[in-house]
């Protein structure tokens, strides 16, 4: 049981779980002690950045995603989720993205072949690299997605990609290889979710009418099954996988890739909901962004806490350019950090800023954009939670703090999981789908689980 009183853990078992994306450079540092003649504020070390921790002094979150694409193959670490104690979960991501661009480091063997046919083969030949991914997963993660040879490397935007020119059914056909090799080598410490690739229906079928026999411990939704492909499409995968009885006890847990958005957050808990009324109690919901690191670590950004009310606009997460300026760098205390947090309580500005070089613009070093990353991961925590807590509320409150097409649709989200035949009331419901797609205000920061920073 965690000592703290910003324990947000507990209040999530209800509520589909956001997974922050930990980036390996983080997660190093939040490991050691610090540099102790780096200016940190009162009674702040390195090791209080690990919200991991159930005994954290200023915050403690029990989930986040971890992915062995920010490894090089065969590369060791000890940090905050290699070495972690009880009172987390951590998702695994395989590094399929890294794969599929062909940046995987210290993967070379699919360099410079550009023939379908060879490509393959150089994959069924990677044993080595296939079992360091799934001794890896299993050695730190409790969930882990499989290893998938993703659709969109066919498209054009991905000409650099090896698998550029494989296709649809060469690439379905390497992931159930992979899923044949995960089912061979797994060890049993780690939950498998069996991920589900499309972009378009046809191939969307073809997908999951090659994989579904691989029941492992859930699934994962990518590509345009997932988040991109929109409400409906989501929604549609979901009520065709439970038809099929992909959510029966012992399938408890679906990820959805790389998006962290409000109006997701409740989304994702409404199917939660439905399936645990429908068919397994257990069943879990869960979505994941390197937004809060992307933020901070590319940009120097800082989140900006929404305001939620029934209007569509309120309900984004925006970021804003982090106070970064020589006058903060003497040290004068006077300058608060402005914006609210546990850690933000305690900050001033002369605690990010700490270099000045006439020649940059940057007065932030590695630890200053650790700090930011701690700050941004809060204020996504806060807002997700505080969005499924007002979401779900008596449908009478909700209504003051919901936009009204939102909270229609997560009504009718559970209303389709909780019954049985759900074509019937599929026509009726499809403008309201539609009218989803302009719930996102165009400020808002969206960025996935897979840049390294």
């Amino acid at each position: 049981m965690a000592n703290n009183v910003n324990d947000l853990t507990p209040r999530w078992d209800n509520f589909a779980v956001y997974l922050p994306s930990i980036q390996k450079a983080y997660a190093k540092a939040a490991y050691k002690t610090g540099d102790k003649t780096r200016v940190m504020p009162d009674g702040v070390t390195m090791k209080d950045l690990n919200f991991l921790n159930p005994n954290n002094k200023l915050f403690h979150y029990g989930y986040s995603l971890y992915s062995a694409g920010q490894f090089k193959v065969g590369e060791q670490q000890a940090d905050i989720i290699t070495n972690r104690t009880s009172g987390s979960i951590i998702v695994g991501d395989s590094g399929g993205f890294q794969i599929g661009k062909g940046t995987l480091a210290g993967f070379d063997a699919l360099k410079n072949i550009r023939k379908p046919e060879d490509v393959c083969a150089a994959w069924t030949d990677a044993v080595e690299l296939k079992t360091w991914i799934v001794n890896w997963l299993e050695t730190h993660s409790d969930y882990a997605m499989t290893l998938d040879m993703p659709l969109w490397a066919q498209m054009p935007s991905n000409k650099s990609s090896p698998f550029h020119k494989c296709s649809t059914e060469q690439l379905i056909n390497l992931t159930v290889e992979n899923l044949r090799f995960i089912d061979t080598h797994r060890r049993g410490n780690t939950k498998w979710l069996n991920v589900i690739q499309g972009s378009t229906a046809e191939d969307m079928k073809l997908w999951w009418d090659a994989v579904k026999d691989f029941r492992f411990g859930g699934w994962a939704l990518a590509g345009d099954t997932g988040w991109r492909g929109g409400a409906a499409a989501v929604i549609k995968q979901v009520l065709m996988m439970r038809d099929e009885g992909a959510f029966e006890p012992g399938l408890d847990w679906m990820h959805i890739l790389g998006v962290s958005q409000a109006k997701w957050a409740v989304l994702l808990t409404a199917i939660q909901r439905g399936i645990r009324a429908h068919c397994n109690p257990n069943f879990r919901v869960s979505y994941d962004s390197a937004s809060p690191n992307i933020l901070s670590g590319r940009f120097q950004q800082v989140a900006l806490y929404p305001n939620f009310t029934n209007k569509a606009e309120s309900w984004s997460i925006r970021a804003a350019r982090c106070p970064n300026d020589k006058v903060y760098v003497d040290g004068n205390p006077s300058y608060a950090f402005p914006f609210p947090s546990p850690l933000g309580d305690r900050l001033k500005m002369h605690h990010l800023n700490v270099q000045y070089d006439k020649y940059s613009t940057v007065n932030f070093d590695d630890v200053s954009q650790h700090m930011l990353t701690h700050h941004n991961t809060w204020v996504y925590i806060r807002a997700m939670l505080e969005a499924n807590e007002l979401a779900f509320l008596d449908r009478h409150d909700a209504e003051n703090f919901v936009p009204p097409q939102l909270l229609e649709c997560i009504y009718v989200f559970e209303d389709l999981l909780t019954g049985g035949a759900w074509q019937a009331k599929w026509k009726k419901h499809e403008k309201l789908f539609d009218a989803l797609k302009d719930l996102k205000s165009s400020g808002e920061f969206v960025a996935d689980s897979n840049p390294v920073i």
